[in-house]
């Protein structure tokens, strides 16, 4: 039997431990001359409860590689003053789209919607516009993304953005002989610029 818990906040960690955890936390941004900004997550604790072998395998997207499920969590940075702000997760990469959990798995951070002071927002690199590249739904290790309104960054005190979690691990990993708990760690941020 597989066990998934809630992970805890640990106010600058999104932590995750599947097959038991995943906790998330935003930490407060880095101040900068325009302003203070601080971040929070609507649910500090993503409760996977416990699963056996066979449940995680129901959640097969292919032969190599099971998921926990997707869950949403709404990432929310307010700041004294107009500014522009930029997104980012830091935490170990598992490849250009995930970062690491439970050894040799991976998580994906999707960003679902995004709204600057209630208003619906697209977030992309800064650059994006001027290289043509699309902006990408998924929130990639290295990626500091930014509301952007037309062709330049948009300006706001209140950013609020839906992200989806979804966890993997490799079908090799279920096979247990015990109860086990999987782990990965990181933080967002929200920088002012």
């Amino acid at each position: 039997m597989i066990t998934m818990r809630n992970l805890r906040r640990d106010s600058a960690l999104f932590s995750m431990a599947l097959a038991a955890l995943f906790a998330l936390a935003g930490t407060p941004a880095h101040a900068q001359a325009s302003g203070r900004c601080d971040a929070q997550l609507s649910e500090s604790l993503v409760d996977y409860g416990r699963m056996t072998r066979a449940q995680l395998l129901e959640r097969q997207p292919d032969p190599a590689r099971a998921s926990l499920g997707k869950r949403l969590v709404t990432l929310t940075a307010v700041c004294a003053e107009r500014t522009a702000m930029a997104l980012s997760f830091q935490g170990a990469a598992a490849d250009d789209t995930g970062f690491r959990f439970a050894g040799s798995g991976r998580f994906t951070l999707r960003i679902v919607q995004a709204q600057l002071d209630g208003k619906p927002v697209r977030l992309a690199a800064s650059h994006a516009d001027a290289t043509g590249v699309a902006p990408s739904s998924l929130l990639r290790p290295g990626d500091r993304l930014s509301p952007m309104d037309g062709a330049g960054l948009a300006q706001g005190q209140r950013l609020t953005v839906q992200l989806e979690i979804e966890p993997f691990v490799g079908v090799a990993a279920t096979r247990v002989a015990a109860e086990s708990t999987w782990e990965g760690a990181g933080r967002f941020e929200v920088l002012s610029r």
